[in-house]
């Protein structure tokens, strides 16, 4: 399963290279501020419709235990954001399929015995995003995620979940 979405992930990126980068769009400075994620990168245009965004940060799942869906882990994390915007501009309606990879510990919800391994986190929003200012962004958008902690004493998880996008991003 990962393997594909990865493969697919990668198709839509390299689909996307292939157009020529358009002016209205800009470069970003973002804080990736999600559900599960506190992470800071760099997006970049790839045409008139799309942009990549390369970063990294801390990854947690502390709601999980919330809804016996896992344990609470944190960690660091790579994140690759793959977005389409429906206007040229980066403003209103996107899409943004991603995947996170990196390495968690916590404690075994059961067990407390304490655990570490990797952790992996996919799925797709859709949102808006508003200019709040001429070089200042704010995108919030809803979707879904499929979350993935594998480790050592059972500590982990291994779920679907609600995916929610917040990001905001400075225009160079």
């Amino acid at each position: 399963m990962y393997a594909r979405a990865v493969k697919l992930l990668s198709n839509a990126i390299v689909a996307v290279l292939c157009t020529s980068a358009h002016a209205e769009l800009r470069p970003q400075l973002q804080a990736d501020l999600g559900l599960s994620v506190v992470a800071l990168g760099y997006e970049h245009p790839l045409g008139a419709h799309a942009a990549v965004m390369v970063g990294g940060g801390l990854f947690g799942t502390y709601f999980l235990p919330w809804f016996s869906l896992g344990d609470n882990v944190i960690g660091g994390v790579g994140d690759v954001r793959l977005t389409w915007f429906h206007r040229d501009d980066g403003h209103g309606l996107y899409v943004t399929p991603y995947l996170r990879a990196g390495y968690a510990s916590g404690s075994d919800e059961d067990t407390r015995l304490d655990g570490a391994g990797v952790a992996v986190t996919g799925g797709v929003f859709v949102g808006y995003a508003f200019a709040l200012t001429d070089r200042l962004d704010l995108r919030l958008g809803a979707g879904a995620q499929y979350i993935y902690v594998g480790g050592d004493h059972d500590v982990g998880a291994s779920t679907p979940f609600v995916a929610l996008d917040t990001a905001l991003g400075w225009r160079l």
